[in-house]
């Protein structure tokens, strides 16, 4: 059936009805009622009528009964909504005890209805059609305008770009390439390749690892890739934040329970483990465990079983454990609130992410990256960061890392001005600048800081230069050999071995 794009004639309407029925009573019935609520309506005998009246003109909402003198009511249904899916179809029949109106809604119909027919009931269920039908519709509008919004604002800001980043005082970072095993790593600074390495080797390995660093380093985007890169990637993983839960939940929801374990367990329950089985199980700040949980813990890494909560019967655990925290956990072993056995079997393999003062090559594609992101969803046209920004933001020390870079930012877009970022669109920047400053210049540092690491680098150097010979450093520098091994010990350099490793860096 080809469609004809015509309405019928009368334009104000609340919609266009057919109704397809081989009875004149109820086909006059059906349409008289409608029509007192503002509905224009046709009307069609048969099958082929019908096809030839939706061909000649567009309708809403089709009332269709089932039992047609030349069709089996679910083929013209099937037929109807193949030409023309955006017609909604109620179908209704005086055999109700038997139709299969399971089968009707599989063929397309929206709704179905018993004669003899409740006339309200049927009103209700038109409204209702048409109700959607118009929200729909205005939705389809709205996404419509905003797709023209969004295309406008990119070829506006293609030429902003175009023009900005040939004048001094704008900054715009050109972004790399997505990485093809790292696509949501953004940055290229020695610090993160070289975290990246570490993760490319462990992950072919089913040794448990530990990632450490501070908050907002971005430790989970570290742990994903481990998975995907390891022969467990095509199993689950499964991310647990164990600071999120109480001790008791985060038992319950990371081994299961049996019904009647506790008050509340109507029904048994799979654990995380088990639903990571196969694949790997993310342990997200597993520092705030208690020594308890640690116990049953351990026993997964170390007999690789575990029990469900309320249970007797062990269950077996092929999982690979990889471990989270934004502490020293080594403090915590040493003040007995975490279990030395279990920290050993997590640190398997340690990788450390470098906090973003660490990784400052990083923090203009990183901005620049944030900045884009929020540009797309907010359809702001911002090319980039003033001078002036760029000079803040690399001298401000990060204490939140990329969390705190992307908040930053995000915040700015709101607030800024196309084209460009300014530091008035930055207050938290500003205002937490003076008070979490990177220490860069000497002048930023308190003199002994100052002294300390001049000393450092100078001691350094002295022992590169000599090959890490003592008394041939002590006389570079002038000072008695007994003198200057005692300095180079309380800064904490060790002789030639140390001196090596420095020159090596």
């Amino acid at each position: 059936m080809s469609h004809k794009d015509t309405t019928l004639s009368e334009p104000k309407t609340k919609g266009y009805i057919l109704i397809i029925d081989d009875d004149d009573h109820i086909r006059s019935t059906f349409a008289s009622y409608l029509e007192n609520f503002g509905y224009q309506v046709k009307m069609a005998r048969d099958g082929a009528e019908a096809k030839s009246l939706i061909d000649q003109a567009k309708f809403d909402v089709a009332l269709m009964d089932v039992c047609l003198p030349d069709y089996n009511g679910l083929d013209l249904l099937a037929e109807i909504k193949k030409a023309h899916p955006l017609l909604e179809v109620i179908v209704c029949t005086g055999q109700s005890e038997d139709y299969d109106f399971f089968g009707a809604v599989k063929a397309g119909a929206s709704d179905w209805f018993a004669k003899p027919c409740n006339l309200q009931e049927l009103h209700a269920k038109v409204e209702r059609i048409r109700r959607e039908q118009n929200h729909l519709r205005e939705l389809s509008k709205k996404n419509l305008e905003l797709e023209k919004i969004k295309a406008e604002n990119e070829h506006t800001l293609a030429g902003l770009k175009g023009t900005f980043q040939e004048k001094n005082g704008v900054f715009h970072q050109k972004r790399n390439k997505k990485r093809a095993d790292f696509p949501e790593i953004i940055g290229n600074s020695k610090e993160i390749e070289s975290v990246l390495e570490l993760v490319r080797l462990v992950a072919k390995t089913n040794s448990s690892v530990l990632i450490t660093g501070e908050s907002g380093t971005g430790k989970e985007l570290i742990a994903k890739p481990l998975h995907i890169l390891s022969s467990r990637a095509k199993r689950p993983f499964v991310p647990v934040n164990c600071g999120a839960l109480t001790e008791t939940l985060l038992e319950s929801e990371l081994f299961g329970h049996e019904r009647g374990a506790f008050t509340g367990a109507l029904t048994e329950k799979r654990g995380l483990i088990e639903e990571a089985e196969g694949g790997t199980l993310f342990l997200d700040e597993i520092s705030e465990t208690s020594l308890q949980f640690q116990v049953k813990l351990l026993r997964v890494l170390q007999e690789r079983e575990f029990k469900r909560v309320g249970s007797s019967k062990s269950q077996s655990a092929d999982i690979r454990v990889i471990a989270a925290t934004n502490i020293v956990l080594e403090e915590n072993v040493h003040k007995g609130t975490f279990r030395e056995d279990l920290y050993y079997r997590l640190n398997q393999f340690r990788i450390i992410i470098p906090p973003l003062r660490d990784r400052m090559d990083d923090l203009l594609l990183l901005s620049q990256y944030f900045l884009e992101s929020a540009c797309s969803e907010f359809f702001k046209p911002l090319v980039g960061f003033s001078s002036e920004v760029i000079e803040k933001l690399l001298r401000y020390s990060w204490p939140g890392n990329v969390r705190e870079l992307e908040n930053m930012i995000t915040s700015a877009v709101i607030l800024a001005t196309p084209p460009l970022v300014e530091p008035k669109d930055m207050p938290i920047l500003i205002e937490k600048l003076h008070k979490y400053p990177r220490k860069t210049r000497l002048s930023d540092k308190p003199f002994a800081e100052a002294k300390k690491e001049f000393e450092m680098n100078y001691f350094k150097s002295i022992l590169k230069r000599t090959d890490g010979n003592i008394s041939a450093a002590s006389r570079l520098c002038k000072m008695d050999r007994k003198q200057f091994r005692e300095k180079v010990r309380k800064l904490g350099i060790h002789g030639v071995a140390h001196a090596q490793r420095v020159g090596s860096m």
